[in-house]
């Protein structure tokens, strides 16, 4: 095995282990004594810890997550020298993913990695992740409807990965680009759908939940009464 072979594959072991430590659900103990699996939606993401800790804490638990998927193909691109590998540098943040949907320290339960994933696109392509982010946000300001357009701008940027000028990439090409934001997709769509391993609840059809879970992010198509459901599962212990 090369030098950089060898190189390469600890950076992908260090990548899933910064995935794999589940920031969100520690800084929730450890600055409000929450645990997030017992609160709100139950989800150890950036998305519950905003809503319980305060909209304030948005941008500085985004930026946590997106460092964790930027950093590492950044170290690798320019304090490691692994540019000449770029096709398997790109997929450094994909172990980032797959550490933080599958954590070993939450018993292999996790977030759903979109905060790691824009990180990724981020490291790569700068500006790429701007138009992915203007892309969002113009959708959600005209839809309210956070999951299901995320789950528009999974699908969409793997395409327009493909037409994006390559002299706008910091890593890589284009084709790169494109296989990690759909290799990106693929696992956080994997997660919306497998969820945290709970069971679907019994009174709505299996084809329905998964549905669900795949547009939504949830069992069943109301948030408020998705959320309250979710607190009684908890306190009956299910």
């Amino acid at each position: 095995m090369s030098g950089d072979a060898a190189t390469l594959i600890g950076l992908w072991a260090v990548a899933y282990l910064i995935g794999a430590m589940p920031m969100s659900y520690l800084l929730a103990r450890a600055l409000g004594g929450i645990d997030l699996r017992q609160h709100g939606s139950g989800n150890v993401g950036a998305s519950n810890f905003a809503s319980q800790m305060g909209k304030k804490w948005w941008l500085p638990i985004a930026a946590i997550d997106m460092g964790r998927g930027a950093g590492p193909v950044l170290i690798g691109q320019y304090a490691l020298g692994l540019s000449d590998m770029a096709w398997w540098l790109v997929l450094t943040p994909l172990f980032t993913i797959l550490g933080n949907n599958w954590s070993p320290f939450l018993r292999f339960t996790g977030g759903r990695s979109v905060g790691a994933w824009a990180g990724g696109i981020l490291g790569i392509a700068p500006l790429f992740f701007v138009a992915g982010l203007v892309l969002y946000v113009l959708g959600w300001r005209v839809t309210r409807r956070s999951a299901e357009w995320m789950l528009v701008v999974m699908i969409a940027l793997p395409l327009l990965a493909l037409a994006w000028p390559e002299r706008w990439l910091l890593v890589g090409a284009k084709e790169q680009l494109a296989v990690f934001a759909a290799g990106g997709a693929v696992l956080i769509l994997a997660k919306r759908l497998v969820s945290n391993g709970q069971s679907a609840p019994a009174d709505v059809p299996w084809g329905t939940v998964m549905l669900n879970r795949l547009l939504r992010d949830r069992d069943i198509a109301n948030r408020e009464e998705w959320l309250a459901r979710t607190a009684e599962y908890r306190d009956d212990g299910l």
